[in-house]
């Protein structure tokens, strides 16, 4: 496919021997850790055994894991941990290019479809996501950002073959499944986006829904949507709603104070248009090491596609329900270059859970999609011939201009211990990240302080045998008296404790699990298991699944309520 050919040189430097130094460091480490939970059979992965500084950590229960998913069954297949991570990077610029050609050609037809595509795969701030920040979720998200307006789509386009029923079914039925797939994979991928597009989604059906109510129009297309969206939002409940009860139980308040507080990273509107590359971090007013700009090339495209639309919609060559996409995809650019700037600041402080997105600038993404999805309509009043004529200018023009963001900033000779060795995890990595820690556990200061077993010996008690998993932990004790034992494992809800067979309570003693023994000689198992959150939240999940898996077979001898709908 073209796409893929063209996406080589947002991915080439990845194939170079070695390993290009990133904001977020820790991806091979995170694609180990999945792989070894998965290994010994934890699904869906919430803990990981070495992070946190060998106390473990809930890291999957709250950091969105699905890219990492991906990672794992590369390493799993028997690639090392580095290699994996690349392969997960690649697979996810792919991504990025692939449903974006699918999303413009719905819109607009093959060509438009290429050149969207070619635009988002080599938008500045993809680079800045691969080759500065290494922000792998957020390039997932960005990925399946063009499947949840491909699903929208599809449902309304559906509409259009009410006549012929079987094909009306047809295309209803794939919209669902790509619109709540895409909603799915956003969440899965990054929370933050996850929660934007929710946001974005909820607002737009609102607006809808009072258009039709004043229009006097059928209503049922509003139930199909909503359908896509709660089925999209069911998938992912796994783990958006533990996520989002027992982050109660953590220090991720932190995320939203000191570097990382909203206030000292909005954006100068200069700096959208022009500033300087580099591969620093993001700081208070212009002091800035890292670029925020949209794309010069980009944004010209994009003023050129307002004046085409709105002349070529006069003329009837753009039609009505097109001109409709255009708007929309407008005032999307409109607010999200709106909400990156330092006017906005009262909408942010307004909404508390907002100070969760920390950077303004993460509405890049959708800026760049919306402003690569205009860039289509150039193509839609004009004749085939012309299209390709005019398409091949623009995507030589996008490559020559924006390849050179898609180079890191130099390859390092690292090696795979590096980042799966047990004191790099149970430090260096852990060190890196550990806001999802418990509140209360002493975080060590040096390498000396990070904990190897779960269990360390005391005058009260001697370990006669031991076997430790991540999932569970079991000992032989010999307990001279009644004693109180304060764990190497991090308290976390979930953990349960038997004592010789039997469920006993367990405590949280400055962010450890702490256990009561009596005397004598006893067996302890520690044991990893759902919360009631968790396990509500995966039946959801389960309950959504099953419902997708119908969907997909619905067959049209079961539709007579579709039928029903279609003539209220």
């Amino acid at each position: 496919m073209l796409v893929v050919f063209l996406c080589w040189g947002a991915v080439r430097p990845i194939f170079h021997n070695g390993f290009f130094p990133m904001h977020d460091d820790t991806q091979p480490a995170r694609v180990y850790e999945m792989a070894k939970a998965l290994s010994y059979g934890q699904f869906p992965v919430r803990w990981v055994p070495d992070l946190g500084y060998g106390f473990g950590y809930p890291l999957f229960n709250f950091y969105a894991p699905l890219p990492y998913y991906v990672g794992s069954i590369v390493y799993l297949a028997g690639f090392d941990a580095i290699t994996a991570t690349k392969i997960m990077f690649i697979i996810g610029i792919l991504l990025a290019g692939i449903i974006m050609y699918f999303l413009g050609r719905e819109i607009g037809g093959d060509i438009s479809g290429l050149v969207s595509a070619v635009l988002y795969m080599y938008a500045p701030y993809h680079a800045v996501n691969i080759y500065v920040r290494g922000a792998v979720g957020e390039l997932y998200a960005y990925a399946f950002l063009p499947l949840i307006f491909l699903g929208i789509l599809k449902i309304f386009k559906s509409i259009q073959d009410q006549k012929n029923f079987r094909l009306y079914l047809s295309k209803l039925r794939i919209g669902i499944l790509t619109g709540s797939i895409g909603i799915a994979a956003v969440a899965l991928s990054h929370n933050i986006l996850g929660m934007l597009s929710g946001i974005f989604i909820a607002v737009w059906l609102v607006i809808y829904l009072i258009h039709l109510f004043f229009g006097k129009q059928k209503l049922f297309i509003i139930y199909y949507l909503l359908f896509a969206l709660l089925l999209g939002i069911g998938l992912s409940a796994f783990f958006t709603i533990p996520a989002l009860m027992e982050k109660k139980y953590t220090r991720v308040e932190e995320l939203t104070t000191r570097g990382s507080d909203f206030r000292m990273h909005f954006v100068y509107s200069d700096q959208l248009w022009n500033s300087s590359w580099g591969f620093a971090g993001s700081a208070l007013g212009r002091k800035d090491g890292m670029s925020f700009k949209i794309g010069k090339f980009h944004l010209v495209l994009g003023s050129i596609s307002l004046l085409s639309a709105f002349y070529f919609y006069k003329k009837r060559r753009i039609n009505h329900f097109q001109f409709s996409i255009f708007i929309f995809q407008f005032l999307l650019f409109l607010i999200s270059v709106f909400m990156m700037l330092g006017i906005s600041i009262f909408i942010w402080e307004k909404i508390p859970i907002f100070a969760y997105i920390q950077y303004p600038w993460r509405f890049l993404n959708y800026t760049v999609f919306s402003l690569s999805v205009l860039a289509g309509f150039i193509f839609i009043p004009l004749k085939k011939p012309l299209q390709i004529i005019l398409a091949v200018p623009i995507i030589i023009a996008t490559l020559w201009l924006n390849l050179k963001y898609f180079v890191p900033k130099e390859f390092n000779q690292v090696l795979v211990e590096d980042y799966t060795s047990g004191i790099n995890l149970r430090y260096k990595i852990s060190k890196i990240s550990d806001e999802y820690t418990p509140k209360y556990l002493h975080l060590p200061g040096s390498a000396e302080e990070v904990v190897w077993q779960g269990i360390s010996e005391t005058g009260d008690y001697k370990i006669i045998t031991s076997s430790e998993t991540p999932v569970k932990k079991s000992y032989q004790l010999l307990s001279y008296r009644q004693a109180s034992i304060v764990t190497n494992i991090a308290f976390f809800p979930g953990w349960q404790a038997l004592l010789d067979g039997q469920k006993i309570k367990t405590l949280n003693s400055q962010g450890r699990i702490l256990v009561n023994i009596p005397a004598g000689q006893h067996k302890l198992e520690l044991i990893l298991s759902d919360s009631p959150v968790r396990r509500f939240a995966n039946t959801i999940s389960l309950f959504s699944l099953v419902l997708l898996v119908y969907v997909s077979l619905f067959k049209e001898k079961n539709s007579s309520w579709v039928r029903k709908l279609l003539l209220r």
